[in-house]
């Protein structure tokens, strides 16, 4: 008899008051047993990674909401399958979300050729108030694309439409909508990301007859499991080339450093030392 059965059967057994219990029938007479319900079945992997992931998401969904600022040390690589190289990129991430409205900033200010040649080169992207901005120090040009209406929304973080995929509070409706999901472990034999420890790993597949899907094969997110900060990115085409993201010693919520803070603003430039494009959004 299963432990389950056994605990049912000294159950019902305990509950029959002592001084009431019926005189007991002829053999012949005793009424089959009924029939012991089999215990629940217990949920298959598949199962368990399933209700993981959707729960998972939910927090994620949620962290929108609590996560105000985040910043950290980013460090970039792309691979190039076609000619075997790869190229990386270091430099700082800063997030920040007040009155509803997400606003951020990547600058990069070392790259690292496919040879491992390092040069200082400078680049920043900020995404402000419905304006995506560049500016390369290099080559002293700085473009302003308004991407996005007055009164529209629009997540700069949320995959498939930023430079970089930041998912903080994706909703879960709408990633199940767009991806198959699952879990993933931490890519051992990507150095950049191969250390990272306490993290929770998501494998986003774009469903077939998505836009997504006819370039993009897979995303692989990390997130940290106290702070649920992004901490890991991989995409990978479907062309096979690769981009890597790691955001080290990332702090949410915490005091943001003037100078990072100083990332977030569109700057005011010459340009009369400055290539300057600047363009609006076409109205329809």
């Amino acid at each position: 008899m299963s432990t389950l059965a056994t605990a049912t059967l000294c159950a019902l057994l305990a509950a029959i008051p002592q001084d009431a219990a019926p005189a007991a029938k002829p053999a012949q007479e005793q009424p089959a047993a009924p029939a012991v319900s089999p215990p629940a079945a217990e949920a298959s992997p598949q199962e368990a990674s399933r209700a993981r992931v959707e729960a998972f998401l939910g927090d994620l969904e949620r962290s929108g909401d609590t996560i105000a600022t985040l910043s950290g040390a980013l460090s970039l690589e792309k691979y190039d399958a076609v000619a075997e190289e790869v190229e990386r990129r270091y430099g700082r991430v800063v997030v920040e979300r007040k009155d509803g409205k997400r606003r951020f900033a990547i600058q990069f200010d070392e790259f690292v050729d496919s040879t491992g040649r390092s040069d200082r080169s400078l680049n920043r992207w900020i995404y402000s108030d419905g304006w995506l901005c560049e500016q390369d120090h290099r080559n002293k040009s700085f473009t302003k694309r308004q991407i996005v209406g007055p009164g529209e929304n629009f997540d700069p973080l949320r995959l498939g439409e930023g430079p970089i995929p930041l998912p903080i509070g994706q909703k879960r409706s709408e990633v199940l909508a767009r991806f198959e999901v699952g879990e993933t472990e931490v890519p051992v034999d990507i150095p950049m990301l191969g250390s990272m420890r306490n993290v929770a790993g998501l494998r986003l597949v774009p469903k077939e007859g998505t836009e997504m899907a006819k370039e993009t094969e897979r995303f692989d997110l990390f997130f940290d499991r106290t702070t649920l900060a992004p901490t890991g990115i991989v995409v990978v085409a479907r062309n096979g080339n690769r981009t890597v993201a790691r955001i080290s010693s990332p702090v949410v919520n915490g005091e943001v450093k003037d100078t990072d803070r100083a990332l977030l603003e569109i700057p005011t430039l010459d340009p009369r030392e400055w290539t300057i494009d600047i363009r609006a959004l076409e109205k329809k």
